[in-house]
């Protein structure tokens, strides 16, 4: 835009007019957008809040923390944009070590990994925010992406070394694990694309703030549609088919329980102690009149199959 106004000498006063016609609409439709985009982030961190009120599971409870910090984030993305500071590395970085530690604190809760690989995320955040800053000091910007690369690699590991167990289709665990590959799958596509847009697109006036809008208005789908079916739904499978006898809690532990979770497993999931979950457990086998999970399991299969014919 300095640029713009210091060669004013070179231009017709016509081409001036369109010019800056074109400032101002491009101006206005970047505001626009950045209104609908965070409009839809506030509506988004709302609806997850309201799931995690009538569900209370920790891995909702995570998500609405990633998704919170996800915002930060951009906001604070917005505002350098605002002022002409898009590449203020050094804020950007303090802000994104609070997604470094929620993204995979989230994402072990989701697939169960182990309490003591959770050392891993303070010393590989303080080690990749220590690297961060030297490489940002010394100006090498392009080593950036790879330091990021390596270092949520490495926070992953422990999932891709886990033997997971498949979810039944269309639990709780199954959509939640969806949602999240869609999401994952949004956010490696961006950053393919915001590599060639640094290179290529970034020096042209607007663009780099509209792919930033986009970029936040496309990732919040998957989460968007997840909270639709969360929110739609039946309160569960077991309250089908004379099933009703089932309190809320009984109902998730009976299904987390046919999921295949273990006892302190269900107790991590639903944020409970383990005596509860012993202890609903116990209610679920004298309401249903069974004896294991075995049996519990049975019924859920009978269930499911009368439910949808």
């Amino acid at each position: 835009m300095e640029l713009f106004l210091f060669r004013y000498w070179l231009y017709t006063p016509v081409e001036i007019s369109k010019s800056l016609r074109y400032y101002q609409i491009m101006n206005m439709f970047n505001l626009l957008l950045w209104i609908l985009a965070y409009s839809l982030c506030l509506i988004h961190i709302t609806l997850f809040a309201i799931v995690f009120l009538k569900y209370k599971t920790k891995t909702d409870l995570y998500w609405l923390i990633v998704l919170s910090n996800l915002f930060l984030l951009t906001g604070t993305i917005m505002v350098l944009h605002m002022f002409g500071n898009a590449d203020n590395s050094s804020l950007l970085l303090n802000v994104l070590l609070s997604v470094y530690v929620t993204v995979p604190l989230y994402i072990y809760n989701l697939f169960n990994i182990k309490r003591t690989y959770y050392i891993l995320i303070p010393i590989l955040v303080i080690l990749e925010a220590l690297i961060d800053n030297l490489l940002i000091l010394f100006q090498h910007y392009s080593l950036i992406y790879v330091s990021r690369s390596i270092f949520y690699f490495l926070l992953l590991l422990p999932v891709f070394c886990k033997k997971k167990i498949k979810p039944e289709k269309g639990s709780f665990l199954w959509n939640i694990q969806s949602m999240t590959l869609k999401t994952a799958i949004i956010f490696i596509v961006y950053m393919i694309m915001l590599v060639l847009f640094r290179i290529f697109l970034f020096s042209i006036p607007y663009v780099s703030s509209l792919f930033w809008a986009v970029f936040t208005l496309t990732y919040q789908i998957p989460g968007l549609v997840y909270c639709k079916k969360r929110l739609f739904q039946k309160d569960a499978l077991f309250q089908k088919s004379g099933m009703s006898v089932l309190t809320k809690r009984e109902n998730e532990v009976a299904l987390a329980i046919c999921e295949g979770y273990k006892y302190e497993e269900i107790a991590q999931k639903l944020f409970i102690s383990l005596s509860a979950v012993k202890k609903h457990s116990y209610n679920i086998y004298r309401k249903l009149s069974i004896n294991n999970n075995r049996e519990l399991i049975h019924l859920f299969m009978e269930t499911k199959n009368n439910s949808s014919i």
